[in-house]
């Protein structure tokens, strides 16, 4: 093992959850987008795109559990980053407001 990799500490306050999964974003001004979740922790969700979303927006999330008993994850978020990963897709960083 490096040192580099013996040294590193986790930053974050929330553990990230990997997923790949259907989601949708309904923004309050009414405008719906279907998305990828790639990640999610208890206080934030990132979301992959082909086009941008705008900075700032709040709305309503809905993220699919992969069907069985399980209900979708929905959530109120804002829009708090927005960066071109380089494949022509977005990656959406939002944090959750609240869980609904």
């Amino acid at each position: 093992m490096s040192s580099l990799a013996r040294n590193y500490q986790e930053k974050r306050n929330f553990i990230r959850m990997q997923v790949s999964a259907p989601a949708t974003l309904t923004l309050n001004d009414g405008s719906s987008y279907d998305l990828t979740c790639l990640d999610l922790s208890s206080s934030g969700v990132q979301l992959q795109h082909f086009e941008a979303i705008p900075m700032g927006m709040s709305g309503r999330l809905t993220v699919s559990s992969g069907g069985g008993y399980t209900t979708p994850l929905e959530a109120q978020v804002t829009v708090c980053r927005i960066e071109e990963d380089g494949s022509e897709n977005y990656r959406i960083g939002a944090t959750i407001d609240s869980f609904l």
